[in-house]
């Protein structure tokens, strides 16, 4: 029995050890780069409590960068500048394949689905009834594009609506103007543009908070379901930090923490919480990344046969090089 007691004692011991180490070892200061769909005020202002709580229950000073360009957010965490963000998946894959971050949660919608989807919307007195109608009429319509490092604004419909029907945009449509899902949808709701990019997430909200301008939208196009954005951290922050990071985050919003408010979620993106993801969720990402830069290689009238051949297998490599770090997610 006085071996047990010892024992217990040294484990006690340990434990308080490990639970002073892990204060010690959060940083003293963590920003936070959130990505604006909308504008970089309305963004940070939605997020502001859940930044708030965040800092209280790390006790740790929080920061925010918030920009509607996802490079300055990639950047940031490359540079570490950044040590934890909110991105796309698309723009998630490149920071993942940067080796500098990688996906610890992911967004929970209200309504427990697991995505949103991709959208083309035209104004709604618009004669385009579907995408049919814009295959049909090469070089008739305007097109307002998302940034190359959106997910639902650029990557899916590249792939979906225009790759799998063997047309390029730059092809297709008269015009091409490279906006963010809020300008894009003001560009419709305008009538200054035949066709946008967009998502289900975002019109539900425009929906919710002004219905008089989402009745001057309609939606003709829509993408497979695509999974909800992932939170990720910088891969050299402390054990101690990812931890605190991750409860913060997987416990926000939950019955059993009294500290957050559900309603702070629901006005971001309509969420309840988060849950526990890995870099593995991005992998149909990855897959859809390579078949557009594939088919961008093929169809290059600049190369020659042989520079064809050099990039096929440099983007193979590559691919297949990132989609074992992907499945090796799945062990986590």
């Amino acid at each position: 029995m006085k071996n047990l007691w010892g024992i217990i004692l040294v484990l006690c011991s340990m434990a308080a050890s490990c639970a002073f180490a892990k204060d010690e070892d959060l940083p003293k200061q963590i920003t936070v780069g959130l990505i604006a769909t909308t504008t970089a005020e309305d963004t940070e202002k939605r997020w502001q409590p859940v930044i708030d709580d965040f800092a209280r229950y790390t006790r740790t000073e929080v920061h925010v960068v918030v920009s509607t360009d996802y490079n300055k957010i990639l950047a940031g965490l490359k540079s570490n500048a950044i040590q934890v963000a909110w991105l796309g998946n698309k723009a998630a894959l490149d920071a993942v394949e940067d080796q500098h971050a990688t996906i610890f949660a992911q967004m929970v919608k209200i309504d427990g689905s697991h995505g949103y989807n991709s959208v083309l919307i035209v104004p709604v007195a618009s004669p385009i009834k579907s995408l049919a109608d814009i295959l049909a009429n090469k070089g008739v319509y305007r097109f307002y594009d998302g940034d190359k490092g959106s997910t639902s604004g650029y990557l899916v419909p590249a792939y979906y609506a225009f790759a799998k029907n063997k047309v390029e945009p730059e092809r297709l449509f008269k015009q091409i103007t490279v906006g963010n899902h809020k300008k894009n949808l003001q560009a419709v709701i305008d009538g200054q543009v035949d066709v946008a990019t967009n998502n289900t997430d975002e019109l539900d909200r425009l929906k919710k908070e002004a219905p008089e301008q989402f009745n001057k939208i309609r939606v003709i196009w829509t993408s497979p379901l695509i999974s909800n954005d992932p939170l990720l951290y910088r891969k050299d922050l402390p054990a101690a930090a990812k931890a605190r990071i991750e409860e913060f985050f997987i416990t926000y919003g939950k019955p059993k923490d009294p500290a957050s408010h559900p309603d702070v979620l629901q006005n971001i993106l309509n969420l309840s919480g988060f849950q526990h993801s890995t870099d593995a969720q991005l992998k149909p990402i990855a897959d859809i990344a390579m078949f557009g830069l594939l088919r961008s290689n093929m169809y290059d009238a600049s190369l020659s046969t042989e520079q064809k051949q050099k990039a096929f297998e440099e983007i193979t490599a590559r691919f297949g090089k990132l989609s074992a770090t992907l499945e090796m997610a799945r062990l986590r």
